[in-house]
């Protein structure tokens, strides 16, 4: 064989080599791709509306003639507080796999109320609570309504979940792909009150709704549109979660004041029911790509809650039932985001 075939020869099996080496690179670099792993964390400003228990129903009444009945209702706000996710996902062109945290805990309260007879035209005013009212018929009657320490509303889920691709543009990135998934959930609302005539009787009030673990099937639908280093990303999910709830109330009625009360009467109530609770969510987020393993973005994100039992033995004995009690409780939130990518 002649020295010219045979440089030609090594030259096309150099070729060859070289081309298998730049084969096996882009593989290889395509495989890393497919197996990179995603970690998000997501602070969220979270207010929640609705599932405000009615618990107080201050009467100013004017015995007349005419007699004038003027009713307030009372009801718990919620407070607004940080919730935070966490989500790590292990991603691929075609499938990607992940869990994901949201955890979000707050308190309930009334602003602290008291209120005496014998001013203007108010001859009696009267606060009623569940099953019991407390009258004042002149200015040294002075009742009072407070709500107590551990009155709160917490709640997390945590989604086990995967993705498959349905469409996808590979020059940009941007995609819509179909999740799928098993959801945990819990959550527990509990009240507490003191309601009474100060420094002669009055009632300390509990009650709650505690939920066992929850769970049920998650499905979703995630798209992202990507240009350069900014991307968008829409997600909408469905879950129904399956458990049982334990609803308590409790009665205590004293004597004196409440600092050195003495206790007279004690009544308690305990039921536990089946639970369906339908979770529909929704995002929009914004991020930028600082750099190859770096983003940042904002966002917004609503999530509601369909039909949760407020906690039982609240609503005051009269009007109560006039006044809407709100079984859905609907979060909505301003999110900033952090993706590390590894």
């Amino acid at each position: 064989m002649g020295s010219h075939a045979r440089s030609a020869k090594l030259g096309v099996v150099a070729g060859s080599i070289v081309s298998l080496v730049g084969t096996l690179g882009l593989a290889g670099s395509a495989r890393a791709a497919e197996q990179d792993w995603f970690l998000r964390f997501e602070p969220i400003f979270l207010e929640a509306h609705g599932h405000d228990p009615h618990v107080l129903n201050v009467h100013e009444i004017d015995l007349g003639p005419p007699r004038v009945d003027d009713t307030t209702a009372v009801s718990l706000d919620t407070d607004s507080r940080i919730a935070y996710r966490v989500g790590l996902e292990r991603g691929g062109e075609e499938w990607a796999w992940g869990v994901d945290l949201f955890g979000f805990f707050t308190s309930q309260a009334a602003p602290r109320r008291t209120a005496a007879a014998g001013t203007g035209a108010v001859d009696e005013i009267v606060f009623e609570v569940a099953d019991q009212q407390f009258t004042s018929t002149g200015s040294s009657e002075v009742l009072f309504y407070e709500t107590l320490e551990d009155s709160d509303l917490e709640l997390w889920t945590l989604d086990l979940y995967g993705t498959k691709t349905l469409a996808r543009k590979s020059e940009s990135g941007s995609s819509i792909r179909l999740q799928f998934g098993l959801r945990f959930a819990d959550f527990d609302n509990d009240h507490f009150q003191v309601v009474g005539i100060e420094d002669v009787s009055g009632s300390f009030l509990g009650s709650s709704a505690n939920y066992d673990r929850m769970m049920g099937p998650l499905i979703g639908l995630v798209g992202d549109l990507r240009s350069g280093k900014n991307g968008i990303r829409g997600y909408f999910g469905q879950s129904v979660t399956l458990g049982s709830a334990v609803l308590t109330s409790s009665s205590q009625q004293f004597t004196g004041s409440v600092s050195a009360s003495t206790f007279v009467a004690d009544d308690t109530f305990r039921e536990q029911q089946d639970v369906a609770i339908p979770i529909t969510e929704l995002r929009l987020e914004w991020t930028y790509q600082l750099s190859g393993r770096v983003a940042c973005g904002v966002g917004v994100n609503t999530a509601t809650w369909h039909d949760v039992p407020v906690p039982p033995g609240h609503v005051p004995i009269e009007g109560g039932d006039e006044v809407f009690e709100e079984s859905t409780i609907v979060l909505f939130g301003v999110l900033a985001k952090l993706e590390l990518r590894f």
